[in-house]
C-alpha cells in the first residue's frame, strides 16, 4: 500500500483538505475509469492464476461450500487430523470381537423373580396352631396384637382384664355386625412334641411367633383385612420393617392396618378418636 495524490476531479474534497489516499501500489490517481478497471482485473487475473485459482471473482461462503465439497469427495487431501476417524467406544461390559453387535442388541437378563408366598396347610401346623385355628371363627377382618396369645391362653395374664374391655368397648363403636371381626393370635407356646432344633425362638413370657402359620391363619379364616396393633405384633408376623402407626399396606394378599399397641392406647386415650375414624373409613370400603 502507498500513498496516492487526489484525482484532480475530486477538487471538492481537497477544497476540504484531503491530498493524498491511501491505495495499492501501481494505482495512477489520474488514470481514466476504464484503464484503472482493466489493469485491475489483469492484476487480479494474474495472481489467482499463480496460486492455482480460477480468475472469475467467487464470494467468501461459496469458496467455503467449494472446499467443504472437496474434503468430502477426496479426504486423502484433507489434514490427518482432521480426516482421521475416531473408532466407536466400546461399552466397559462388552467384549470386543464379531459378537459384539448382537450382543449390545440383546437385552439384558431379568433377575429371577422370587417365587410367590403359599399357604401352608393347617396339618403341618405346630399342634398349638391347629388347636387354635379349631376354636376360632372365620371372619372378613382379622385383628392381633402381641399379648393376644397370652390372653387366649392364660386367664391370669397381667392386663387382660383391661384389654378385653378396651376391644369390646372398640367393636361396639365401630358398630359392625356379629361376625365381621375374628382375632387371631402373632404368637403361641411351642408345640412341646417337637424336636428342639425346630422350636423357634421365644419371647421373654415364653411364646413363640410363626409368621408363616399366622398369615396361612388368615387365609383360612378368610379375612379380606388384618389390624396387626403394636410393633411387636408387627415384628412377629414379619410385616416390612420401619411402619409407624397409622398406616395402611398390602402385604401376602391381605390389607393391613398398623396401629397402636392396646396397652399404648389404654395410657393415651387422645388416638382414641383418630383411631376410630381411620377404621371406620377403611373398613367401610372392605365391608361393603
Amino acid at each position: 500500500m502507498a500513498f496516492a495524490l487526489v484525482n484532480p476531479v475530486s477538487a471538492l474534497w481537497q477544497r476540504r483538505g484531503l491530498t493524498t489516499l491511501l491505495m495499492p501500489e501501481g494505482y495512477d490517481a489520474f488514470a481514466a475509469p476504464q484503464q484503472e478497471a482493466s489493469r485491475a482485473a489483469s492484476a487480479n487475473a494474474h495472481s489467482q492464476a499463480r496460486t492455482g485459482q480460477p480468475a472469475r471473482e467467487r464470494q467468501p461462503w461459496q469458496q467455503r461450500g467449494q472446499q467443504q465439497g472437496k474434503q468430502q469427495q477426496s479426504p486423502r487431501s484433507a489434514s490427518p487430523v482432521a480426516s482421521r476417524e475416531v473408532p466407536p467406544q466400546r461399552r466397559p461390559h462388552m467384549p470386543a470381537g464379531p459378537d459384539t453387535a448382537h450382543a449390545e442388541a440383546a437385552p439384558a437378563a431379568e433377575p429371577s423373580k422370587a417365587a410367590a408366598w403359599l399357604p401352608l396347610p393347617p396339618h403341618v401346623w405346630p399342634a398349638p396352631w391347629q388347636a387354635r385355628l379349631e376354636q376360632t371363627r372365620p371372619g372378613p377382618i382379622l385383628w392381633t396384637y402381641w399379648n393376644l396369645g397370652p390372653d387366649l391362653c392364660d386367664p391370669q395374664t397381667p392386663g387382660r382384664l383391661e384389654r378385653r374391655q378396651f376391644l369390646q368397648r372398640l367393636l361396639k363403636d365401630l358398630g359392625h355386625p356379629a361376625g365381621t371381626h375374628t382375632f387371631w393370635p402373632s404368637c403361641l407356646p411351642p408345640d412341646p412334641a417337637a424336636l428342639p432344633p425346630a422350636v423357634p425362638p421365644m419371647a421373654d413370657n415364653g411364646f413363640a411367633a410363626n409368621a408363616d402359620v399366622f398369615w396361612s391363619g388368615a387365609a383360612q379364616l378368610r379375612a379380606r383385612g388384618v389390624v396387626v396393633m403394636g410393633s411387636a405384633a408387627a415384628n412377629a408376623v414379619a410385616l416390612p420393617g420401619g411402619l409407624r402407626p397409622p398406616q395402611q399396606i398390602r402385604h401376602r394378599g391381605k390389607l393391613v392396618w398398623v396401629l397402636w399397641d392396646v396397652d399404648n392406647l389404654l395410657q393415651f386415650d387422645q388416638r382414641y378418636a383418630s383411631m376410630l375414624a381411620l377404621l371406620r373409613e377403611a373398613l367401610r370400603h372392605i365391608l361393603r
